[in-house]
């Protein structure tokens, strides 16, 4: 055990014997009383305690097989239980009422947060006799440093400790400034001011009077404010005066005192001055504005300074009101409001005869007169108002500065004079040039176009005008057929150009699965061959592949000759018939693609009843359809027995003469086929190699 700061006092150890009531009687050889050795010598005492005897356990442990009567209710040595020492960090332990407790901490540890299980955690040593001062150290060891100090009220520890407010002639204070501790004036010593309001310079301002007092008209600062005779002392009172006779009256005002320089001057008041207009009596005689003539004195007309000043025109007065003498040359005063004088501005000076060019020619405030310019409109025919067109009912009509041009409506296409355009420049689907003609200019209009994409992006359209540039056709994609939603996709058995790189299905990967069993190594489609495009209710009448596809119906009504080509076109062939019956077999000598026992409602065959809408439907179902979901091999592959019968490539005979045609086994049977022909092992389904027949189809093999 290596020396840990723990000290754990009284302790039944080594060969100490226990006693009644947990005494202990110590040998020759115990430890010194750890309470009387410094710090570091009671550390390693209590290190060589746990040593001597040959490790912790040894030491600290009373022997648990041994019989324990000691107190352990009071035993720090077996507290609560036997053999149970009471080892507390960096304290001497004792025993209460069955639990350990710090009974006196070693030196230079104290138990600050008064818990025993934890035991002295703290380490302290005292300083300054255990006196707490200001020094940023805990020196009464009670886990608080420099409690007792408000570091944000003390002037001689302001914010940090031994930080004194000492200011010069002033009272010094803590506070706070902005948020943190700083010093701060309590208060001046007598005879000081703060004038300047900065803490640094304390109060600054020695007064030259004291104690303060009333300012007083002599060049001293008697209120100890840093100003000399503020508030003009002993002024304003009145003295001698410039009146007429010494009788103010009017604008003319008695003298008054004033302190200057630390003396009480007389400052003169207002004499007699020159009468003007302005409502006073400026020379102080008793009358006010005599002289003047505010009824007809353009310059104080109605009232003194009220001049009749007037926009671009000669100003009058009359009976005190302004009026108009004339307009300035180039203006006239239509609107009769003096407020803006002459308040048009002839556009065409002199004034001449009106006529129609968009000007107010005879300064009247009317541009193109309609009165006047009746007797000046030409004739209505030089517009071609022709019945039918765009130009029915044009006449001749003022446009201002255009002159006289032709009322055309919308959509008369003509030249910067007005004319009719000979050309139609605009594509909107009017005669513009009233020739009796639409859009001339537009060969194209109506002729096919599309997209320039290939495949199922393509879309085709028809050559229309471009709303959005009346000067040019656009295709317009709207009409049918359009494109297939979400193409360009990936490459399918559809014959469509999924992918429109001008190929249709090319890259195609059949659906095919991969059959060991049975001695078998080939692959064989998944489900019955279909046609390109063919859906769930239509077989389709693209040949141009055959498709592995689910939920299309299958290709049938095909020769044996168009079924192998089919499968050759793809890099297959037919299948077999052993092949056919051991992949519906499974390796298994199964009767059917799904077991052993016959089944009516798995397998599309004669007996056939699970389509929705009634019974014995004898119907061909779309490939791997929901309701023979249960019509498979172990393997994955789909109606090996009924729905359509598969044409394969084993020959059982010939017709013989005239035709000599091949006979060709078909095996699975079809919709139409009894339970019997249904069975993997079935062989007499035969057909001449020209059958066609719409419960026959096929499915391709591929080595």
């Amino acid at each position: 055990m290596s020396a840990r700061l723990l000290l754990i006092v009284p302790v039944c150890v080594g060969l100490l014997a226990c006693g009644p009531g947990g005494s202990s009687t110590p040998d020759a050889s115990a430890a010194p009383d750890a309470s009387m050795l410094p710090l570091d010598a009671a550390v390693a005492d209590a290190g060589n305690l746990a040593d001597a005897s040959g490790g912790e356990d040894a030491a600290l442990a009373v022997d648990a097989s041994a019989t324990c009567t000691a107190d352990t209710e009071n035993d720090p040595a077996n507290c609560g239980s036997c053999g149970h020492v009471c080892e507390l960090f960096a304290a001497f332990a004792r025993c209460v009422s069955g639990t350990c407790a710090v009974d006196h901490c070693a030196p230079g540890y104290w138990n600050v947060d008064a818990r025993d299980d934890d035991g002295c955690e703290y380490a302290c040593v005292l300083t300054r006799s255990g006196v707490e001062a200001c020094d940023g150290i805990d020196n009464d060891c009670d886990g608080a440093i420099d409690n007792g100090f408000d570091l944000s009220r003390d002037p001689q520890n302001c914010g940090a400790c031994g930080k004194s407010c000492d200011l010069p002639n002033a009272i010094a204070g803590c506070g706070v400034v902005d948020g943190a501790s700083a010093c701060v004036i309590s208060a001046c010593a007598d005879g000081f001011a703060d004038l300047d309001q900065r803490v640094e310079d304390g109060c600054e301002y020695s007064c030259p009077v004291w104690p303060p007092g009333v300012e007083a008209c002599n060049a001293v600062d008697d209120d100890c404010d840093g100003f000399i005779d503020e508030g003009n002392p002993g002024g304003g009172l009145a003295c001698e005066s410039s009146c007429p006779g010494g009788f103010c009256q009017g604008e003319c005002t008695p003298g008054t005192t004033s302190c200057s320089g630390a003396v009480l001057v007389c400052v003169p008041g207002q004499g007699p001055t020159l009468e003007i207009c302005d409502g006073k009596d400026n020379d102080c005689d008793g009358q006010v504005d005599e002289g003047f003539d505010v009824l007809d004195d353009p310059l104080n007309c109605g009232s003194c300074g009220n001049v009749c000043v007037l926009a671009d025109a000669i100003a009058a007065c009359s009976n005190g009101h302004c009026s108009i003498l004339a307009c300035q040359p180039g203006n006239a005063d239509l609107d009769g409001d003096l407020a803006n004088g002459c308040e048009y501005r002839c556009p065409v000076y002199p004034p001449r005869m009106e006529s129609c060019n968009g000007l107010d020619d005879d300064c009247n405030g009317v541009v193109d007169d309609p009165q006047v310019l009746a007797a000046q409109k030409p004739p209505a025919a030089g517009c071609q108002p022709k019945p039918g067109t765009p130009c029915a009912g044009a006449d001749q009509v003022c446009q201002g500065a255009s002159g006289w041009r032709c009322s055309y409506g919308p959509g008369v296409e003509v030249d910067s004079n007005g004319a009719l355009a000979l050309t139609e420049a605009r594509c909107d689907g009017i005669d513009g040039n009233c020739n009796g003609q639409v859009d001339e200019a537009f060969p194209e209009l109506g002729t096919a176009c599309d997209n320039g994409l290939l495949g199922a992006c393509r879309d085709a359209g028809r050559q229309v005008c471009d709303p959005a540039d009346p000067n040019r056709t656009l295709c317009d994609l709207s009409f049918p057929p359009d494109p297939v939603p979400g193409a360009p996709s990936a490459e399918i058995c559809n014959g469509v150009d999924d992918d429109c790189d001008g190929l249709v299905d090319n890259g195609v990967v059949d659906d095919l699965v991969h059959i060991t069993a049975g001695g078998l190594n080939v692959y064989l489609d998944r489900y019955e061959a279909s046609r390109p495009g063919a859906t769930a209710t239509s077989a389709g009448t693209n040949e141009a592949r055959r498709c592995v596809l689910a939920g299309v119906l299958p290709w049938t009504n095909a020769s044996q000759a168009e079924a192998a080509a089919a499968c050759a076109r793809t890099g297959a062939r037919l299948c077999t018939a052993a092949e056919l019956q051991a992949v519906c077999e499974s390796g298994a000598a199964d009767a059917y693609p799904y077991g052993m026992s016959y089944e009516p409602s798995t397998c599309n065959g004669l007996d056939f009843d699970g389509v929705a809408g009634g019974a014995d439907d004898n119907l061909l179902l779309p490939t791997g359809a929901t309701a023979l979901a249960a019509c498979v091999t172990p393997a994955g592959v789909h109606d090996l027995s009924g729905n359509a019968a598969e044409w394969t490539s084993t020959v059982t005979g010939n017709t013989g003469a005239p035709q000599n045609l091949a006979i060709y086994m078909a095996k699975g049977g079809s919709y139409l086929t009894p339970a019997l022909g249904l069975t993997c092992q079935f062989t007499l389904s035969r057909y001449a190699s020209t059958t066609t027949l719409p419960e026959l189809g096929f499915r391709c093999c591929h080595d």
